[in-house]
């Protein structure tokens, strides 16, 4: 099962549904949503622009590229259909912190 703060490889598809790519994710969502079907993330990214929190090697325990963050301007929506697999998980502190910059920005 899918646990909050989980990083995952997911298959994500274009708003027109057209493409997909398999991307990096930051599961936010809890146990209770993941009974839905659905997981809610927030997209790893190399793009380091305002919206994006860069992470560090004690952010994860996994390898991620050294220009990676998690994007905090849009949080994605996916069936647990879309999910890859688990490749491993984010800091308690590095989580909190996307959370925190996610309400910010309502």
């Amino acid at each position: 099962m899918v646990r909050r703060r989980d990083i995952i490889l997911a298959r994500v598809y274009f708003s027109d549904f057209s493409e997909s790519k398999i991307r990096p994710a930051i599961v936010l969502s809890d146990d209770d949503y993941h009974q839905t079907d659905f997981l809610l993330v927030a997209s790893i990214t190399t793009a380091n622009d305002m919206c994006c929190l860069q992470m560090s090697e004690k952010d994860s325990n996994c390898t991620l590229d050294s220009r990676s963050g998690a994007r905090f301007d849009g949080i994605l929506k996916l069936h647990n259909k879309q999910l890859i697999k688990v490749i491993g998980k984010a800091s308690v502190g590095f989580h909190a912190k996307l959370l925190d910059k996610i309400v910010g920005m309502i």
